[in-house]
């Protein structure tokens, strides 16, 4: 027999809401998107390199997909209020249980941002759901965030979910150790435009090694306005949540994902979803190896598709992130 749910009418009730008031619209500086790359020490020239950028389809520099995540409301709330300091506090509801973290985070892109764009973002709860865990419920709350330009273009989307545990946060570490890691040739980004018709599916894409520190913590903290007390306090890691140490940021291996996939598609390419699960918690001192592969590749409405899987991997061998990201290459002239 099934036990009682922990999702309260209320809980129910506020799927649709509205979650803050309408904040005045965010410039696309050069400044936020240099501060962004140096967060995720990302040498993209199409970012950067504007003789580089002018010679590509988009005909100048652009941010990195994963920027989208700079203009997350709730971030912007916490910058604005400095008494929300937890996103259990942003909430329209109790949450059922004390301990939450981030599950998965995903976007989706259509326009790219540009220096001088005006964003303006709203959040709403998209869905709460259960689950059971191996300690016991786990209730999700998915939040569905609009990013649009000043033309009213909708330039993203940004889906994420935190989840509510009933139980410790331990039963998100294996029982079993995890397998030894596993070795990694490192080779250089490709300069040269790769092409939907020369991909095979199975391919690899050339891995990423990011040692994490606080340092590094604390620079994606500032590019991305999201100061939650786990990430940089101890004690508060550790009293309130049962955490060994701080932990980095979910959305910043998110990112590094999405960097994995942009790097290999080239100027030319677009990366149109990404997808990130969060499996596993990163810490200073952590070594964390990028890697990814392609699952299938297909033509839709003219356009060569590429889906791509990848994953973070610890110093240990612990997959601790998986992604799922869909591109656009560019298709060869017959």
């Amino acid at each position: 027999m099934a036990g009682k749910s922990a999702i309260t009418p209320k809980m129910r009730k506020s799927v649709g809401t509205k979650l803050f008031q309408d904040f005045p619209p965010d410039e696309v500086s050069m400044w936020a998107i240099k501060r962004f790359i140096e967060a995720t020490t990302d040498e993209n020239p199409l970012w950067q390199d504007e003789k580089y950028a002018r010679k590509t389809r988009w005909s100048g520099i652009i941010a990195p997909p994963a920027f989208l995540h700079v203009f997350d409301p709730a971030n912007r709330a916490f910058r604005q209020r400095p008494d929300l300091s937890h996103m259990a506090t942003i909430m329209p509801f109790e949450l059922p249980f004390p301990k939450m973290f981030q599950a998965f985070y995903e976007f989706q892109f259509f326009v790219p941002l540009r220096p001088g764009d005006l964003i303006t973002s709203t959040a709403r709860i998209g869905d709460v759901y259960e689950r059971e865990g191996r300690s016991g419920k786990m209730v999700f709350v998915r939040m569905e965030n609009e990013h649009r330009n000043q033309r009213n273009e909708l330039a993203g989307i940004t889906s994420e979910a935190m989840v509510s545990i009933e139980g410790s946060s331990s039963s998100s570490k294996a029982v079993e150790p995890p397998p030894p890691p596993e070795e990694v040739k490192l080779v250089p980004p490709r300069k040269k435009q790769i092409y939907f018709e020369d991909v095979e599916v199975g391919v690899p894409l050339p891995a990423m090694v990011k040692p994490i520190s606080m340092v590094t913590i604390l620079k994606w903290g500032a590019a991305v306005n999201d100061y939650g007390p786990h990430h940089y306090d101890q004690q508060f890691a550790s009293q309130m949540l049962g955490l060994p140490n701080v932990i980095a940021h979910g959305p910043h291996n998110a990112a590094f994902l999405a960097q994995l996939v942009t790097n290999w598609i080239g100027g030319e390419g677009m990366l149109r979803r990404h997808y990130a699960e969060m499996r596993g918690n990163v810490s200073p001192g952590d070594i964390m190896t990028f890697q990814g592969s392609v699952a299938n590749k297909y033509v839709k409405d003219g356009e060569g598709l590429v889906d791509i899987e990848s994953w973070a991997q610890n110093q240990k061998g612990r997959r601790v992130t998986l992604g799922k990201s869909t591109a656009t290459l560019p298709r060869r002239k017959k």
